[in-house]
């Protein structure tokens, strides 16, 4: 009897070891695991409206038109692509007056290198490892700015805790960042329609 109950407690300590581990390398909400579904929101009012979102996931939004600047609290500016933005079913989301958005699921394909190194074109979350490997970058921007509060950079676990956040400011800035696996290296532009975050691995 003695044995057989030691033996139900390795056995339930090990599943329990086993679980805590796949939790850890798939959380609930990691990107590979919750697929959102293609979806246009509109508003055809001359005033906000609120839209509840029916289906979570991660979707790459794109702001097709306005009449504001943005397309609505958590949409990018009109003709902008925001990627990888996560949202919880059901979700309450506002579009601003005559607004129209794609929300496409987020794929998180590859980022070919090139001959300046990673580009990242769009504000949004990309997935470390899945779009490029994991280690030393250096961070710099290229085109003009707009904005003088420049470009945010935030890296963050899967979860949302920031590890880094650091801000780069015009062309002649560079910044060193270390990227690891299940993190998000997340860009903010603000107004910087034209500017583009420049990788180049160390």
């Amino acid at each position: 009897m003695k044995k057989i109950i030691i033996t139900l407690v390795s056995f339930v300590a090990i599943f329990s070891l086993g679980f805590a581990f796949m939790s850890w390398k798939n959380p609930r909400n990691h990107p590979e695991r919750v697929s959102g579904k293609a979806e246009t929101l509109i508003n055809e009012t001359s005033g906000e409206k609120k839209i509840k979102i029916k289906t979570a996931g991660y979707y790459d939004l794109i702001a097709i038109k306005s009449d504001d600047l943005v397309a609505g609290r958590e949409f990018p500016l009109v003709g902008q692509t925001n990627v990888g933005h996560f949202f919880k079913k059901n979700q309450e989301v506002i579009l601003s007056p005559n607004s129209e958005v794609e929300m496409v699921p987020s794929k998180f394909e590859k980022i070919e290198v090139e001959n300046e190194g990673i580009k990242l074109q769009n504000s949004g979350a990309y997935l470390i490892e899945k779009q490029f490997s994991v280690g030393d970058y250096e961070a710099s921007l290229s085109g003009v700015a707009t904005d003088t509060s420049g470009v945010q950079i935030i890296i963050e676990t899967l979860s949302g805790k920031v590890k880094q956040e650091v801000s780069l400011l015009n062309d002649v800035d560079k910044i060193n960042l270390t990227v690891s696996k299940n993190t998000f290296l997340r860009v903010k532009k603000g107004l910087n329609r034209e500017l583009r975050v420049i990788l180049k691995k160390k």
